[in-house]
């Protein structure tokens, strides 16, 4: 058995239970959805990319895992389970302290709590926050598995998978014959699928966004299930406050936008929209500035009055090549000022787009996500070439799914372009933002064939007609009665 050896656990290793364990687990997964998939295939084909996309989630989990644990031995994934077992394991010394250090503050106090035990959580991973909340989170997940690494790396992505799921089924309500191409954007890419399953942050972090996007449909679109849809809001909006909370700083008042858009661009007459519009966005800009603003003292770092010192401190910790590898690029010193912030605009959203290339990648993780990426610049070129330019804009102007995914992604890209100019981090934290920009792009490329096809037959294409996204897709199951977004676990 290999073995690697951890400051307050010594030599750990994966044991051959574990995989046994595994086996069993798959097979589980296997006999409850495969029968899930066999009861809703017939009325929602996108059914058919339930297992593949599952097993794709799982098998990222353990390729994820087996790199970390035995080529890298290290690394913020096995901080991560290594404290959880800790904590887990004070349940069983004394369960009361337990549950002071899952709920309570992190500080010294209640880290003294572990008194004499052999092992106590990373002290970098315990007095940082945000960190600390991934401990808590995956604590239970630990102790389901037994104190087994691959097992809760299986658990937690599972898990995960289903908030990927909703937000998958989302657009494919919106448009159903791409559910094909949208199974490629949020369920098969390379990236999405190998850094979004392993015990990390991001894993919960796309899990949230995607929930926190499938909610808000169903709350302000479909109005279905209203209290349990505000509910799914509330949790995927405090992961992602309590993990990483620029995420939710751009993803909130980018899914308000998409409500207030779709609201505006349904008016019929031109001149009322151009007066409407203005008004909208300066409603909007205020309502996000006063609940961003109020939300300050939980947001810490990151709140509005500290956000271009935490931008300026991130950039240049992430220059750290001792810590980080040599392996980053430069977007050249910010001054501090907006307009300073700005001018870095383009080249940090091509770097969160497009960025590594080929020729910049320095490892085979790295060279992984920059076949990716060639992929995604060529696929983009593509569609601006099919559109012409000039449709691209009609469709984001036209279409307010398309604009809140195409807003969503110049913003996050922005973002994490300015702070992270280190390529083997910016892969990572890129991943809440690539099935967004592959599914606006497959879309756009959607609108502009039934475009080109209404042209060759003859008829006047109207993108108004795409509102609410294929015009022609049926929203009934049998005789006529409408079904609604089914539940991935209860009946």
């Amino acid at each position: 058995m290999l073995l690697i050896w951890l400051y307050y656990h010594g030599e750990v290793g994966i044991d051959p239970w574990e995989w046994l364990m595994c086996v069993v687990y798959l097979v589980c997964l296997y006999l409850y959805f495969s029968r899930r998939k066999k009861l809703r295939i017939k009325l929602e084909p996108e059914y058919k990319h339930l297992l593949t996309g599952l097993y794709a989630k799982v098998g990222g989990a353990m390729v994820f895992s087996l790199i970390y644990f035995y080529y890298y031995e290290a690394g913020d994934t096995i901080a991560y389970f290594y404290s959880s077992v800790a904590v887990g394991r004070l349940a069983g010394a004394d369960l009361l302290s337990f549950l002071k250090v899952l709920f309570g503050p992190n500080d010294p106090a209640h880290l003294a709590l572990f008194g004499s035990l052999p092992a106590k959580p990373y002290e970098y991973v315990y007095y940082d926050s945000r960190t600390f909340m991934v401990v808590r989170f995956i604590t239970p997940l630990v102790l389901l598995a037994f104190n087994s690494y691959v097992l809760t790396a299986l658990l937690l992505s599972s898990l995960s998978y289903i908030g990927i799921w909703r937000c998958y089924q989302t657009f494919v309500g919106y448009f159903p014959k791409l559910k094909d191409k949208f199974a490629i954007a949020f369920l098969y890419m390379p990236s999405v699928v190998f850094w979004g399953s392993g015990i990390m942050k991001d894993t919960i972090t796309i899990s949230a966004t995607c929930w926190w996007v499938y909610c808000f449909d169903q709350v302000f679109f479909k109005k279905d299930r209203i209290i349990g849809n505000v509910l799914g809001l509330v949790v995927a909006g405090l992961l992602l406050i309590l993990v990483k909370p620029y995420i939710f700083m751009i993803l909130m008042p980018v899914t308000l936008l998409w409500l207030f858009y779709f609201r505006v661009v349904k008016l019929k007459n031109m001149l009322v929209r151009l007066l409407t519009l203005p008004m909208m966005l300066l409603v909007l800009s205020g309502g996000s500035f006063f609940i961003l603003d109020t939300m300050g003292d939980d947001l810490g770092k990151f709140s509005l009055d500290e956000a271009m010192n935490t931008t300026m401190n991130i950039q240049r910790d992430m220059q750290r090549a001792e810590e980080y590898g040599s392996n980053y690029f430069d977007i050249g010193e910010l001054d501090g000022t907006l307009g300073g912030v700005l001018k870095k605009a383009p080249v940090a959203i091509n770097a969160a787009l497009f960025r590594p290339y080929l020729w910049e990648a320095r490892s085979i993780v790295v060279v992984i996500s920059a076949l990716e990426n060639a992929w995604l610049l060529g696929f983009a070129l593509l569609v601006l070439w099919r559109t012409r330019g000039w449709f691209l804009f009609r469709a984001i102007r036209g279409n307010p799914l398309v604009m809140t995914c195409v807003t969503f992604s110049v913003i996050y890209g922005f973002m994490i372009g300015l702070t992270t100019p280190n390529f083997g981090a910016l892969v990572r934290f890129k991943i809440v933002l690539v099935p967004f920009l592959v599914s606006f792009l497959y879309i756009v490329d959607h609108l502009n064939r039934e475009r080109l096809n209404a042209k060759a037959q003859g008829v006047k294409f109207n993108i108004r007609d795409y509102l609410n996204g294929d015009p022609s897709r049926d929203r009934t199951g049998p005789q006529g009665r409408a079904y609604r977004m089914p539940d991935l676990i209860a009946g």
